[in-house]
């Protein structure tokens, strides 16, 4: 999984950006914990807007350009144009801030009207609003920096600037919504939002300090191949926006209540921490799969994409098949009762099931970019997207909040058929590798799971939190035994973890190797 050139380590890379993962999707899980507990589910809704409105600023004013800027970058490097890949970075960062500070400064005064579109009639939060398109512009650096730390290889920095904003903003955006009332004399919307602000600066400021120096700027790059690159990437990336945030707003102007919103929002966002275990995988493969495409390597691409789906699967179905199987019980201890009715534990269960869509949808969107075929990608996102929001706008009035859970299901599950076909001529890919090893892990961590659960339900019925040690002692039982049982995992799996752990946690790897694998598998003599 190495390249010729050590600063694309996708192994290493893929620990890193998977440490961070963990840490993010941790912080972000207490952040929708405490904020279930300190805001009322309108409140949530509110927030859930907002995020909405901060998203589709970045997705608008950035143009794509983070993508380009890893793609052109690491293609530079790759054939070692070091000084044209520091154009890069120049001419990308003078663009965004060009863009970005023009369009906060428009968006400022149209707060009041975006008001009346996003809220109901009485809802004033135009203050907010004013605050989250500021916030953008910081925003859109800090992303920009990311693609290039992506872009030389600079995994370390990328987790480590990621890691310090995420707990941050979050943190200091619960601290202030506690203290909102008191502090502001509004709801605690505004603390959460002024959050976001305080961690962006931060992050910023680190990526500044990481960036300084690290390739020669001694000229601007042409505009030009990074805008054929970048446009029709900016129109598929307008519509991953619609894609990520389209149910909520439908949900929104078909339901018209604000505490369904904010319900379906913490739900949403809830399953989002099971990208922590394809999201590594999907970004540290970008830059690499762009420099093995550069120079004609399309073995070396479908190698990693083979390797990439196979631990994708093993990973994702397995634990999503068993956060379904006790959907309402995990949501009752995470944020309450009141989050744990049938309007929000069936599209819980549903987005978790088929999160394994998600994931695999990830990996072939990287492979799409760092291959250049931004249309074809274009043409795929716009077809699902169109399919998904009329899902959506249709099923909402009968379903509820599960029209946005089976929409998503239907986008990402669409999205991974296409790109399998449309990508099969000139790139072989396997997006089900090591499937029905993953699924036999489904159903033998699922199923004890759900029988455990129900067992609580008629015996110790009260006795919420005590089912969490014991969901997490059987299902890591059961995976231990079906994978020695069906001999699911190989030495070979194991490789990709030797090559990054440092040596001190190598015997610890030996003991979970040696749990799930049996002694035939490892080559032992009994």
């Amino acid at each position: 999984m190495t390249t010729a050139r050590p600063e694309y380590n996708v192994a290493r890379g893929t620990a890193y950006i998977t440490l961070q993962q963990f840490i993010v999707y941790l912080s972000y899980f207490l952040f929708y914990i405490i904020l279930a507990r300190v805001l009322t589910k309108a409140e949530v809704g509110v927030v859930s807007l907002l995020s909405a409105t901060l998203a589709a600023f970045n997705a608008i004013t950035l143009l794509a350009l983070p993508q380009a800027a890893t793609r052109y970058i690491s293609g530079h490097l790759g054939t070692d144009e070091r000084s044209v890949a520091g154009s890069v970075a120049k001419t990308t960062l003078r663009l965004s801030i060009l863009i970005a500070i023009p369009a906060s400064l428009i968006a400022l005064p149209l707060s009041p009207v975006i008001n009346t579109l996003l809220f109901p009639a009485g809802e004033t939060y135009v203050l907010e609003l004013a605050t989250t398109f500021l916030i953008g512009t910081i925003i859109d650096l800090y992303l920009l920096y990311n693609a290039y730390f992506l872009g030389v290889g600079m995994y370390p920095q990328y987790a480590y600037v990621t890691i310090l904003y995420v707990p941050l903003s979050r943190g200091i955006g619960i601290l202030l919504a506690l203290l909102g009332p008191r502090l502001f004399g509004t709801t605690g919307v505004l603390g959460v939002i002024i959050g976001w602000a305080i961690g962006g600066i931060a992050a910023l400021l680190l990526s500044i300090y990481y960036w300084h120096g690290r390739l020669p700027q001694p000229h601007n790059y042409p505009l030009r191949p990074l805008l054929t690159f970048t446009l029709p990437l900016f129109l598929a990336t307008l519509i991953t926006f619609g894609q990520q945030w389209g149910d909520i707003g439908l949900l929104q102007v078909r339901l018209g209540q604000l505490p369904t919103t904010g319900g379906y929002y913490i739900i949403a966002s809830s399953v989002g921490f099971l990208s922590a275990f394809w999201f590594p995988v999907a970004n540290a493969l970008y830059p690499a799969l762009s420099a093995a495409h550069a120079t004609g390597n399309n073995e070396g691409v479908t190698s990693r994409l083979s390797i990439a789906f196979r631990l994708t699967n093993l990973a994702v179905l397995p634990l999503g098949a068993s956060m379904a199987a006790v959907a309402p019980t995990l949501l009752n201890i995470a944020y309450g009762p009141s989050y744990a009715t049938t309007a929000e534990s069936v599209p819980f269960a549903i987005l978790t099931i088929t999160t394994i869509f998600t994931a695999q949808a990830a990996i072939y969107a990287s492979t799409f970019q760092a291959v250049g075929r931004t249309r074809t990608l274009l043409a795929v996102t716009l077809t699902v997207t169109i399919l998904y929001l009329a899902w959506v706008w249709f099923l909402a009035p009968t379903l509820g909040t599960t029209a946005g859970a089976t929409g998503r299901a239907l986008l990402s599950s669409l999205t991974v058929y296409l790109s399998y076909n449309l990508l099969r001529p000139t790139i072989k890919t396997a997006p089900f590798k090591g499937f029905k090893d993953a699924l036999a892990l489904a159903i033998g961590t699922g199923l004890p799971l759900l029988a455990v659960d129900q067992l609580f339900d008629l015996f110790a019925p009260t006795r919420t939190l005590l089912r969490l040690p014991a969901f997490l002692l059987v299902f890591a039982s059961a995976f231990v035994l079906v994978s020695r049982e069906f001999q699911i995992f190989k030495p070979g799996d194991f490789v990709l973890l030797k090559d990054v752990l440092p040596h001190r946690y190598q015997p610890f790897l030996r003991r979970i190797e040696r749990l799930v694998l049996t002694r035939q598998a490892r080559g032992e003599k009994t």
